[in-house]
């Protein structure tokens, strides 16, 4: 067993010595017609879904790809910046990024600065390790991620895609054969805000759980919390910890549900083959993943019940939001009215793709669930038809002929991709599948899309295995 990062990183470099052949980078190196590079895959998003979908890339040899993301370095993804809780939520011993390398993964990562002994004591992992763990695996193995880079549109091009980038002090053009959306639970989308809020409350009053929030500020306030989930729990442990006066969590259901259904599908049969199942059956599926309440852990709750200034409301959903002169009045379902401070809406995310301004050329074209299945009125299933409707490698489908060649090449590995290819993306728990099916796919695509190129080189291969010992031929 090694016993530091510096033999863990030899290691892996002798396991990617081991699994090395066949080491031949490909696909051919392409440039525009004005002699521009393209890239073979950008990804948007520097985090563990990013890295993953790399460090597979890379193991296929597809090496020619960047990375970009619009945070500072070590703050991809939310472990670090808006993840207020303690631990990751989900078991230790689940396999991530790694693609199947042993020495790339977080276990050994860890055992290497802390022991087996310490290993086997772990719990639960603490989400600043997760963070560090996925900086260590971006560095030794080598990808390249562009921080401080917004992407701004992707637009068509004969290349394939034209990205615009913001960068901290220009904005560039990117090309690239492919691009993949590895942008997060709300990345196609955003926050789900409650029109209640938005529309009579000031910004300055209330946020998202998913934003950055100095807690500083509410220090000795009161606030309100809204959301049965594990994130508005965790918002309410963040705003007790920070010094709030006091703590109004409020929750539309009367009761916490017991069962995490989304438990039962953490196998590797559905994982690998939900996105074969027929549309009718990928809608029941999805209706009672998205209908079923996952419960926040216990913990998560026991971490505010440690606090005396902290009041759970139950079947406390909020009938009207208005700023009042002593602060934010809050009228409940249950007929109570609350005066608080500040509101942090624990609210989850939402798909949309209108909300996307970097997609906004591509939007209309892309197809959705709504387009192919016949769907309720109720906000369940609006909320299902508004998911990109995609293929068996995340990638999209064109409303029309026009754009499908461009579209295909799109993929979504992020929370849009939920109707069509099931749980892979909802954490770590299905990421080994997400990365096996991304890189097959992109691996297919560009080989079946260039065979006629190596075809060519195929038929003028000509180097001799017997330079430098041609007398044996003639002795043969």
């Amino acid at each position: 067993m090694v016993s530091n990062l510096d033999e863990l990183e030899a290691a892996l470099s002798r396991e990617l010595d081991i699994y090395a052949y066949p080491d031949r980078i490909w696909p051919m190196q392409r440039t525009s017609s004005e002699g521009e590079h393209v890239f073979d895959v950008v990804i948007v998003g520097g985090g563990q879904a990013a890295i993953g979908t790399a460090v597979g890339l890379i193991r296929e040899r597809i090496a020619n790809i960047l990375l970009l993301d619009e945070n500072e370095a070590g703050e991809e993804g939310p472990w670090v910046t808006y993840a207020r809780m303690i631990t990751l939520r989900t078991t230790k011993n689940m396999p991530g990024p790694d693609a199947d390398l042993l020495n790339a993964s977080f276990r050994a990562w860890y055992e290497a600065q802390f022991g087996a002994q310490a290993w086997a004591q772990l719990n639960l992992v603490p989400k600043e390790q997760w963070m560090a763990y996925l900086k260590w695996l971006r560095r030794v193995m080598g990808i390249p991620v562009e921080n401080n880079a917004r992407v701004r549109r992707i637009s068509p091009h004969r290349a394939g895609f034209q990205v615009e980038v913001e960068g901290a002090n220009d904005i560039k053009q990117v090309l690239a054969r492919k691009v993949v959306l590895a942008t997060g639970l709300g990345g196609a989308g955003g926050p789900r805000i409650p029109s209640l809020v938005s529309s009579s409350v000031p910004k300055a009053r209330w946020a998202h759980s998913s934003e950055m929030i100095d807690f500083e500020t509410i220090r000795g306030k009161r606030v309100a919390v809204l959301g049965g989930n594990a994130s508005a729990f965790d918002n309410s442990a963040a705003a007790l910890e920070g010094g709030a006066a006091e703590v109004l969590h409020f929750v539309r259901r009367k009761q916490h549900p017991e069962v995490n259904t989304l438990r039962y599908l953490e196998f590797a049969g559905l994982f690998r083959n939900f996105i074969r199942l027929d549309d009718e059956w990928r809608l029941r599926f999805t209706r009672r993943m998205l209908d079923q309440g996952i419960p926040p852990p216990p913990y998560s709750i026991e971490r505010c019940n440690f606090h005396p200034n902290f009041h759970l409301l139950m079947g406390c959903g909020w009938i009207s939001v208005s700023e009042v002169d002593g602060g934010v009045e809050i009228v409940t379902t249950a007929g109570e009215t609350h005066i608080v401070d500040f509101l942090i809406l624990g609210t989850g995310f939402e798909v949309d793709l209108t909300r996307l301004d970097f997609l906004s050329e591509l939007q209309p074209h892309i197809q959705l669930w709504r387009d192919r299945m016949q769907l309720g009125l109720d906000a369940l299933d609006q909320e299902i038809g508004r998911h990109p409707y995609l293929g068996e490698g995340l990638q999209c489908i064109s409303r029309s002929p026009d754009y499908a060649d461009t579209l295909s090449n799109l993929h979504f590995a992020n929370g849009g991709s939920l109707a069509s290819v099931g749980p892979i993306f909802t954490g770590i728990n299905g990421m080994p599948f997400l990365i096996r099916c991304l890189v097959e796919a992109i691996s297919r695509d560009f080989f079946l899309s260039d065979v006629g190129a190596y075809w060519d080189e195929f038929t003028q291969f000509d180097r001799s295995d017997f330079e430098g010992k041609r007398e044996l031929l003639a002795s043969a």
